[in-house]
C-alpha cells in the first residue's frame, strides 16, 4: 500500500480546490487562429480534414493539426496564448479550461488573473495558473515540461498524489507510462528564448511578457550571485536540432539510464550534480 506523506495530503488537497474552484474566466470553447507556418490542418468529427485559414474561428470538439516545418499560434477570448509546435495535434473539447495534446509540442500562456488552464495528456495534466509554459508529448516516449514564467504543478492522471510544482527555469522530463516523477532540473531561460520556436524574449503579443523579462533577470541574478549553480544548466550547440520546441521529430526511447543530457531547441543541457 503506498504511502502518502501530510505534505502530499496538504498538496493533494490544495490540487483539489484548485480544481473546485469556479474559473475567473470563460472556458475554451472558441479559439481564434492568428498565424500560421507552412502546412496546419483542421480536423473535426468525421468530415474530411481541412486547411487552416488566419481568422478562422475553432469550437469544440475540433483538433489542430501541425505538419513538418509548420507552426500555429491561437488566441482564446480572454487572450490566452498558445503555439504548436511541427508535427503536433492538440483538441480543444470545450471541457471548462482544458487543453488536450495529443501529440507534439505547445507553449500555453494564460495571463494573471484569468482562472487559471489545464493541459491534459493521456498520462499527465499540467495545471497553470497566469503562468508560461513549454510541453513535450509523444505517447509511449518522453514528457518534458518547462516552466519560463509563474508556477505549474504536473501530475500522473491515476495517481494524483503524485506530482511535482515547478517554478520559472525549471523542467521536468519523464517517460510516458511511468509511475513517479523525476527530480525537478533548471534549464536556461536565457538561452532558452533566443532559440526557441515557439517563445521569445521580446515579443510584444505575447500577454505575460513583463513576467518572461522578469523571470530571465532573476536567474540571472542567482547565477551572478552565486545562488545557482552554472553547472546544473551547461548548454552545449547540437547540430542534431532535436527536442522541445523545434521541427524534428523527438526520439521516443525510454530514457537512458545515468541520464544522457537534456535536449531542447537543438542545445543540451546536462543534468546537476545530485
Amino acid at each position: 500500500m503506498k504511502t502518502i506523506s501530510p505534505l502530499q495530503r496538504l498538496a493533494g488537497c490544495g490540487l483539489a480546490l484548485w480544481f473546485a474552484a469556479p474559473a475567473f474566466a470563460g472556458g475554451f470553447t472558441r479559439a481564434e487562429i492568428t498565424r500560421l507556418t507552412n502546412e496546419v490542418q483542421i480536423l473535426k468529427g468525421e468530415a474530411a480534414p481541412k486547411a487552416a485559414t488566419v481568422g478562422q474561428n475553432i469550437d469544440p470538439v475540433t483538433t489542430v493539426a501541425t505538419g513538418k516545418e509548420s507552426r500555429a499560434e491561437l488566441r482564446f477570448p480572454d487572450k490566452t496564448l498558445t503555439r504548436l509546435g511541427a508535427n503536433s495535434r492538440f483538441t480543444l473539447r470545450g471541457e471548462a479550461r482544458t487543453l488536450d495534446l495529443n501529440e507534439g509540442t505547445m507553449m500555453l500562456q494564460v495571463p494573471k488573473n484569468q482562472g487559471g488552464a489545464k493541459i491534459r495528456t493521456a498520462g499527465v495534466t499540467a495545471a497553470v495558473t497566469g503562468t508560461t509554459v513549454l510541453i513535450e508529448y509523444h505517447p509511449g516516449g518522453v514528457i518534458k515540461l518547462i516552466v519560463i514564467e509563474g508556477e505549474c504543478t504536473i501530475f500522473l492522471n491515476n495517481d494524483r498524489s503524485e506530482f511535482k510544482t515547478l517554478k520559472a527555469g525549471q523542467m521536468i522530463e519523464m517517460q510516458d507510462g511511468s509511475p513517479t516523477m523525476p527530480d525537478v532540473q533548471t534549464v536556461d531561460l536565457e538561452r532558452l528564448l533566443k532559440t526557441s520556436k515557439l517563445i521569445s524574449a521580446k515579443d510584444a503579443s505575447q500577454p505575460n511578457q513583463y513576467q518572461i523579462d522578469q523571470a530571465i533577470y532573476e536567474q540571472q541574478k542567482l547565477l551572478t550571485s552565486g545562488d545557482l549553480v552554472k553547472g546544473n544548466i551547461v548548454i552545449r550547440d547540437n547540430t542534431l536540432n532535436t527536442g522541445i520546441n523545434n521541427n524534428a521529430a523527438t526520439t521516443t526511447t525510454p530514457l537512458p539510464e545515468p541520464p544522457a543530457p537534456i535536449v531542447i531547441d537543438g542545445c543540451e543541457y546536462e543534468p546537476g550534480p545530485e
